[in-house]
């Protein structure tokens, strides 16, 4: 009997132990991994089908298009002309208009394009899908639908959606008023861009890296650009926004290889860095349009750049076109600041007419502008002009500086280091350097 009773309680404590060890090891990590998807539900990482184990996780890493190895999305590297080059700024996150919840409506645009058929659609499953894939559509000129074959309404383009796309000529966006997710068209090898209508969401890097590029077009849409949505993109292109309203992010376009800027009948906030190193630039245009531009905006841009602002209330915050290669600046309209050192340093430009109701120079915003020849500032209208310290100090080419007759205050230094011999006109009234040295006798 004692026996008997030995090999019971053996058996009972073995049958223990390994209920024990299996809960322990699913404790541990033995059993099937838990994920929580982006609405929060949890799902398991696999599930079994017909005795097979099936991923059911649908995300693409980014990869390099040469190697095919994972990466992440490139950071740029801000070396700094000096110590307040990009890279030493913290971004402003609240500056005005900038990635706000409110969009407003856009013009819905009217147009004989029919959208493309055979792209890849995902249902959401409740009415709504997103575009995921070329599918088997083998259209040159892809215009983007709003919605699938089954009349699910499009809210987005999926993650790397087309990643790397060839065979394809132009991308159209028509009245599209949803989100372009991260990488969805980063790599791809078209020549062209419209948007047309709508109030497009274009996701970081979403174009990023697409060396083809000839054509970027906004027209009549509310748009919003992640930061580096178009980085390190285009060849020789031009960029077109006419009729537009929204906000692109910091370093949207910097990097890119783009030959003009036109930006007409448009309210546009352009964030820190967003056109910094475009090099390229031969002409850069606003018209009829209110901009506010950030730091740093189009540091270090353009190759000897016309730069017409015409008729436009215009902000440009510090440092907004340092070291930039511009040839001539005329800008009119109701309003213009400039920013401290705005367009300090800019040694090829030569020219600078202004002619606006309401003028302000910043301290230091065209120091050291080793070629600057010329400068007119309202010379046949009456208009309120502030010109703060050192905001023509060391240009030592200057040669001649007219002034209208309005409400005039100049600030110290404000000519110092120029030529001794150039003629400042106030008025009708002949100044040199040295009288304006502190400042503007009243």
């Amino acid at each position: 009997m004692k026996k008997i009773f030995n090999t019971l309680l053996a058996g009972s404590i073995l049958l223990a132990m390994t209920t024990v060890l299996s809960g322990c090891g699913k404790e541990n990590g033995s059993a099937t991994p838990i994920f929580v998807d982006d609405a929060g539900s949890a799902t398991k990482g696999a599930q079994q089908e017909n005795g097979l184990e099936i991923d059911t996780q649908d995300v693409k890493p980014e990869t390099n298009k040469e190697t095919n190895k994972p990466e992440k999305t490139p950071v740029p590297d801000n070396s700094n002309k000096n110590d307040s080059a990009p890279g030493n700024t913290e971004t402003n996150k609240n500056a005005p208009n900038e990635k706000s919840s409110e969009v407003t409506p856009a013009p819905h645009v009217t147009t004989d394009l029919e959208p493309s058929y055979g792209l890849k659609f995902k249902s959401n499953g409740d009415g709504t899908c997103k575009i995921v894939g070329i599918g088997i559509c083998a259209d040159k000129d892809i215009v983007i639908p709003t919605e699938s074959p089954d009349g699910d309404t499009v809210t987005s383009i999926g993650k790397q959606a087309f990643w790397g796309l060839e065979d394809v000529d132009s991308i159209t966006f028509v009245n599209y008023d949803y989100k372009i997710e991260k990488g969805a068209f980063q790599y791809g090898e078209f020549t062209s861009i419209n948007f047309l209508g709508g109030n497009p969401l274009i996701g970081e890097s979403a174009f990023s890296s697409c060396d083809d590029l000839a054509s970027i077009t906004f027209e009549s849409c509310n748009i919003q650009a992640d930061e580096y949505a178009f980085y390190s993109c285009g060849k020789d292109a031009g960029i077109t926004f006419s009729n537009c309203s929204g906000f692109l992010d910091e370093r949207a376009f910097q990097y890119g290889d783009f030959l003009s800027l036109s930006v007409r009948n448009c309210t546009l906030k352009i964030d820190e860095s967003v056109f910094s190193s475009c090099d390229a630039f031969l002409s850069i245009v606003f018209a009829d349009s209110t901009i506010e531009a950030d730091k740093y905006a189009f540091y270090s841009c353009g190759d000897s750049a016309v730069v017409e602002m015409e008729n436009c209330s215009i902000i440009l915050e510090e440092n907004a076109f340092q070291y930039s290669s511009l040839d001539s600046l005329a800008i009119t309209g109701s309003k213009i600041e400039i920013g401290k050192s705005a367009f300090s340093s800019c040694e090829d430009l030569s020219t600078v007419q202004i002619d606006c109701e309401s003028v302000f120079m910043d301290e230091y915003a065209f120091y050291g502008c080793e070629d600057l020849k010329t400068v007119t500032i309202c010379e046949t209208s009456t208009s309120d002009i502030e010109l703060d310290d050192r905001v023509f100090q060391y240009c030592k080419r200057l040669k001649s500086v007219i002034i209208g007759d309005g409400n005039l205050t100049v600030g110290e230094y404000a000519f110092s280091g120029c030529s001794d011999d150039f003629v400042i006109s106030i008025a009708g009234k002949n100044y040199n350097a040295k009288l304006l040295q502190y400042g503007f006798p009243q």
